[in-house]
C-alpha cells in the first residue's frame, strides 16, 4: 500500500509507550500507512496513585522540566515546513499535556486530537477515591478536564457511553467527540488450542481498580462447587484490600501476580470461562473493558455485569449478571458450565461478534476519519456566523442545552441555520424554514452534518407523529399574529419528556421602528410569558432576560437604520421572510469581527439574568404532566 503522504501524525505527551491504548491507537495509524512521529517524555512512574498521593512538590518541579521539553520540541516540528504534523495526538493520559500542547498548537495553528479514555476528576475523585470532591485537588481536575477538551479540535473516547457522559461533564457538544473502541491485538489475542484438562477453571485478570468489582468475584468464589477453580491474575490498587478479604472469608481463590502480555494468552486459553467487570459505579456502567475485547478475539465464553455498554453494544456474544451480585454471579458460571452447547454458544458468537464489529479492520476507518477530519482533509461540519443579537442569545441557548441533553432536535422557522449549525452537532435535528432564499443558505450550511435534515416550508412540514426531546423556535412567535395556537402546535411534536426552548423580544413599551420593519406583531413583557404558555398548556422551567445594556446600544442603532424602512413595508409576510436574511455576517471575517464586538456584551449582560433587563427573553418551558 502506498504511504499517504498527505497525512502525518505527531504523538506527542506524557503517555506510557507500552499501555494497550496507546499501543493500539499507534498500530491502528500504522496500519493505514500514516506518517507518525512519536514524541514520548517521561512524567509519571508506573504506579501513578503513589504519584498523586506523595512526592506533589517534586511531580511539580519534574512537570515543569518534562513540559518545557515538550514545548521546544512541538515548536520545532510545527514551525519546520518540512516536519509539520497535519494532527498533533495527544494519547492517554492526555489532560495535562492537552493544556499546554494545546496552548502551543492553537499559536502555530496546527489541530489537536486527545484520547480523553478517563476523566481525572473521576477516576481519582469519585473511582479511586484518593482525594476529596471537595478538595482543591478535585477542583483542580475537574478544571484541567475540561480545559483540555476546550482545546482539543476532536476528542476521542472507547464507547458512545463515555462521549455521552464525558461531553456533559465537560460542557462540550458530543459532535466534538468520536468513539474509537478499545479492541484487541489480533497477533496476540487469537484463538488458540488450550491441553485438555477435567478443571473447570473461572479466569479474572485485571488491574485491581475499583470499578472492576473484584470483591464480588471473591463473594462468589464462596457459593461455587468445590471442584471449581477461581485464578485471580494481576495487581493494582485494591489487591490488599482483596487479598484480606479472601483471608476473612477464607475464599478459595487462587491469587497469581501480573504475568506479560506474552504469557497471558495461554492463560485465557486454559480458562473455561472468563469473567469482565462487575463495579456499580457509573464509570463501570459506561465502558466494555479492555478484557473483554481481548477474550471475545479468543473465542473465550464471558460472563460481565449487565451495563448499558455492554447491552447496547455486545447484545448475547456475552453472559450477563446484574453487577454487584455475587448469587447472581456464581448461579451464571454454573449455568454456563455446566451446558456445553450455551458455553460453545458463546464461544463462538462472542469471536463472530468481534469479527464483525471489534476488529482492527472494522476500528482503524474510526481512528482515521477522526484525524481526517480534524486536519480539514474530509468536510467537516462548521459553525456559522451569528448576528450579534444572537451572540447574546447563545450562551443561554447553550445552558439549557446542556441541561437537556437533547438527542432529537425539531427548529421551526430556522432562518438562514445559523444557529441551526449548532442545534445540529446535539443529535438528529429536523428544521423547517418557509423563506426559499433563507431556506437555500441553511441547507448548504447543514449538508456536512450527517444527522441534520432540512425541510423546506412551515410546520406542515412535520408529520403528525413526529415527536422531538426539543422543539426550538427563536424569534418567531413575534412575527405569528396567532401565537397561542402557534405555541400549541409546536408542542404536539415535543415527546414525553422533551421541552421547548423558545426566544422573543422583550418590553411592549421597546415596540418601535425595527419591530414594524421585520414584521413584528408584538413584543412580550415578563407577565405576558406565563399567560402565553399557561394558553398553551406548558409550564415554565427558565424565563431568562438577554442584552442588557449591548443589546440595547444594538437597537438603538437597528432602529435608526431601519425608522425610514418601516414606513414602507408592503406586507407583514414579506417582512418576515425579509428578517432571516437581514444583518446576517456573510463571510467568516465578517463574523469573527461581530464575534469579537459582541464579547464584551455578554460580560456585561451577566449581572442583569436574574432581573427583567434586556431586549429579549430566552424561554426554557416542557408540557403540563398529563397533557400528552
Amino acid at each position: 500500500m502506498a504511504r499517504d503522504k498527505a497525512m502525518s501524525v505527531l504523538m506527542c505527551g506524557t503517555f506510557e509507550p507500552n499501555f494497550g491504548r496507546n499501543r493500539q491507537l499507534l498500530r491502528l495509524m500504522e496500519s493505514r500507512n500514516i506518517t507518525v512521529n512519536v514524541k514520548n517524555y517521561s512524567l509519571w512512574s508506573t504506579n501513578k496513585v503513589a504519584d498523586v498521593r506523595h512526592g506533589k512538590i517534586q511531580r511539580v518541579l519534574r512537570g515543569i522540566a518534562v513540559y518545557g521539553q515538550i514545548i521546544v520540541a512541538l515548536l520545532g516540528q510545527t514551525l519546520n515546513p518540512q516536519r509539520r504534523p497535519s494532527v498533533v495526538l495527544v494519547p492517554h493520559p492526555c489532560q495535562f499535556d492537552a493544556v499546554v500542547v494545546g496552548a502551543i498548537c492553537r499559536i502555530v495553528r496546527v489541530p489537536m486530537v486527545i484520547d480523553y479514555f478517563v476523566s481525572l476528576h473521576e477516576t481519582v475523585v469519585d473511582d479511586r477515591n484518593i482525594v476529596s470532591s471537595t478538595s482543591l485537588t478535585a477542583k483542580v481536575l475537574r478544571s484541567v478536564d475540561a480545559l483540555s477538551v476546550k482545546l482539543a479540535t476532536l476528542i476521542l473516547a472507547d464507547t458512545p457511553q463515555d462521549v455521552e457522559a464525558f461531553a456533559k461533564e465537560t460542557s462540550t457538544p458530543p459532535s466534538k467527540w468520536r468513539t474509537v473502541w478499545v479492541g484487541a491485538d489480533t497477533d496476540i489475542y487469537k484463538p488458540t488450542l488450550a491441553a485438555s484438562s477435567p478443571e473447570k477453571v473461572v479466569l479474572f485478570y485485571g488491574t485491581y481498580i475499583p470499578l472492576q468489582g473484584i470483591d464480588f468475584i471473591v463473594r462468589a468464589s464462596l457459593l461455587l462447587p468445590k471442584e471449581y477453580r477461581v485464578r485471580l491474575i494481576g495487581e493494582g490498587q485494591e489487591r490488599p484490600r482483596i487479598e484480606k478479604i479472601i483471608r476473612e472469608l477464607n475464599a478459595p481463590i487462587e491469587l497469581l501476580d501480573s504475568v506479560s502480555e506474552t504469557d497471558l494468552p495461554a492463560e485465557i486459553a486454559q480458562a473455561s470461562v472468563c469473567l469482565g467487570i462487575f463495579g456499580t459505579g457509573a464509570k463501570s456502567s459506561r465502558v466494555i473493558p479492555n478484557k473483554v475485547f481481548q477474550c471475545m478475539a479468543m473465542g473465550k465464553a464471558v460472563i460481565t455485569a449487565d451495563t448499558p455498554a455492554i447491552r447496547n453494544h455486545l447484545g448475547s456474544a456475552v453472559a450477563t449478571v446484574p453487577a454487584g451480585d455475587p448469587q447472581a454471579l456464581a448461579n451464571a458460571i454454573v449455568a454456563l458450565l455446566e451446558d456445553d452447547a450455551r458455553l460453545h454458544e458463546l464461544e463462538t458468537g462472542s469471536r463472530k461478534l468481534f469479527l464483525e464489529k471489534f476488529d482492527d479492520n472494522k476500528i482503524a476507518p474510526l481512528l482515521i476519519e477522526a484525524l481526517q477530519a480534524a486536519s480539514g482533509k474530509v468536510p467537516v461540519s462548521k459553525e456559522a456566523p451569528l448576528t450579534a443579537m444572537a451572540h447574546l442569545r447563545l450562551p443561554l441557548v447553550q445552558r439549557a442545552l446542556l441541561l437537556l441533553q437533547p438527542k432529537s432536535i425539531l427548529e421551526v422557522g430556522i432562518g438562514q441555520g445559523a444557529f441551526a449549525t449548532r442545534l445540529a452537532q446535539w443529535g438528529q435535528y429536523v428544521g423547517v424554514e418557509p423563506d426559499p432564499a433563507s431556506g437555500a443558505v441553511a441547507a448548504a450550511r447543514l449538508a456536512h452534518f450527517p444527522h441534520a435534515e432540512f425541510r423546506s416550508g412551515g410546520l406542515e412540514q412535520i408529520q403528525p407523529y413526529e415527536t422531538f426531546d426539543l422543539v426550538c423556535a427563536f424569534e418567531v412567535l413575534e412575527h405569528i399574529e396567532d401565537d397561542i395556537e402557534a405555541l400549541r402546535s409546536w408542542a404536539e411534536h415535543i415527546n414525553e419528556f422533551g421541552s421547548l426552548i423558545v426566544s422573543f423580544p422583550a418590553h411592549q413599551k421597546r415596540f418601535g421602528a425595527a419591530d414594524i420593519a421585520v414584521g413584528h406583531h408584538r413584543r412580550y413583557d415578563r407577565k405576558d410569558v406565563k399567560k402565553l404558555l399557561d394558553a398553551a398548556e406548558l409550564e415554565e422551567v427558565s424565563v431568562y432576560p438577554y442584552g442588557a445594556i449591548g443589546g440595547h446600544m444594538l437597537e438603538f442603532v437597528r432602529n435608526a437604520l431601519l425608522r425610514q424602512r418601516s414606513g414602507k413595508v408592503a406586507s407583514m409576510s414579506s417582512a418576515t421572510s425579509a428578517s432571516g436574511r437581514l444583518f446576517q455576517p456573510n463571510t467568516p471575517l465578517v463574523g469573527k469581527l461581530i464575534s469579537v464586538v459582541a464579547s464584551p456584551m455578554k460580560l456585561l449582560q451577566r449581572p442583569f439574568l436574574h432581573t427583567s433587563v434586556g431586549v429579549g427573553w430566552v424561554v426554557v418551558a416542557r408540557r403540563k404532566r398529563g397533557t400528552l
